[in-house]
């Protein structure tokens, strides 16, 4: 039982990828890792070697008792340095493992110093008389008198392994996932940057289409939000019209799309370059909502084609528009109430899309 479990957590250290942490240089995953190769090495040590001497006993005893302090600390800083969050484990919810720091600081850490508060000092002896593989017992020796401590070692060890596992099968894919995003961000840089310099971004947009799909080989886009924006680009890229106007806000609305996949695996923010204007019947819209406050309460409902509130809110611009007499507007407008009366819903979200913006 013992021994599958052992073997169980070395096959699951294992099957992080190693090199690849090496060469992002992300030493805190690194070291991690390592540590634990390193322990669980020890842990197996300790049930390979044969009994000799008492002595002897008590050289693996020390071993294994920082072996697992650090086994336990690594754990926690490779979930640390993947999840970015401390509570994602909580070793101390099990009441064994909950002990063995304490343990492991009378017998290894502080035995002829140990403070068990601001004013208590106690002393450690251990009986190296009692240490076999799976037991041993030591005394604490305060003011308040003397407390013998029996420790059952292999259901320590046993909890451990069952703990680690556990732990090490969730971090190992968050750490896949982890991966996997990297290479999409990756690539939908790639998109943004040609995109920005007007070179051929669909080449790496669609690698990155297919390598998430090689992860998810059932996703759809009404699911996976990504794949439902790589569709708001290939509409927009089919989308043809001779209106130089309507041509720039086309590739406008491209760049946005790009940037909220680019966003989505990166979490990072990216801004067009200054070398891309704003199209005018943008530019144009801009100006007219910070003239006309009235008009903000219209844009949230003005690229869904099943907002109940749809037709009127673009009539109500519409009307504004003419009434000021900002040609720009009533043209974008127009163009948007025309692709609702035509029920193109992608089209629709994919050029409204910039006005949220102004918000921002």
């Amino acid at each position: 039982m013992l021994r599958d479990l052992i073997l169980e957590n070395e096959e699951k250290i294992e099957k992080f990828d190693l090199e690849y942490y090496k060469n992002q240089k992300n030493y805190p995953i690194l070291a991690a890792l390592c540590a634990l190769e390193t322990t669980n090495e020890i842990q197996k040590c300790y049930y390979n070697l044969e009994d000799n001497t008492s002595e002897f006993n008590v050289l693996k005893l020390y071993a294994l008792l920082q072996s697992l302090f650090v086994s336990v600390d690594s754990l926690y800083a490779l979930s640390f340095s993947l999840t970015k969050s401390k509570s994602f484990i909580n070793i101390n919810k099990n009441p064994i493992l909950r002990e063995l720091k304490y343990i492991r600081n009378d017998v290894v850490g502080h035995p002829a110093n140990r403070m068990f508060n601001a004013t208590t000092l106690a002393y450690c002896i251990l009986d190296d008389s009692s240490v076999t593989k799976n037991s041993f017992s030591y005394n604490i020796f305060s003011g308040q008198g003397v407390e013998n401590k029996n420790v059952d070692i292999s259901k320590i060890i046993e909890n451990y392994y069952i703990e680690s596992n556990a732990f090490l099968k969730e971090l190992l894919a968050i750490a896949v996932d982890e991966k996997t995003k990297t290479k999409y961000a990756r690539l939908a840089l790639e998109a943004l940057n040609l995109f920005d310099m007007r070179g051929e971004y669909m080449k790496p947009l669609m690698s990155l289409k297919n390598t998430y799909f090689k992860n998810f080989p059932n996703a759809t886009s009404h699911q996976h939000r990504f794949l439902w924006r790589v569709e708001l680009i290939e509409a927009l890229e089919q989308y043809s019209t001779t209106d130089d106007e309507i041509l720039d806000l086309k590739e406008y609305a491209i760049g946005v799309e790009l940037i909220k996949i680019y966003q989505l695996f990166s979490g990072k923010e990216y801004t067009l370059s200054l070398a891309r204007r704003k199209p005018i019947l943008i530019s144009s819209f801009y100006r007219f909502i910070k003239k006309n406050k009235e008009s903000i309460s219209y844009i949230d409902k003005i690229n869904d084609l099943k907002h109940p509130l749809i037709l009127s809110s673009l009539d109500q611009l519409l009307k504004l528009s003419i009434e000021k007499n900002v040609l720009a507007v009533t043209k974008y407008v127009q163009f948007l109430k025309d692709l609702y009366e035509e029920k193109q819903d992608a089209l629709l979200y994919a050029f409204a899309l910039p006005l949220k913006d102004y918000k921002k």
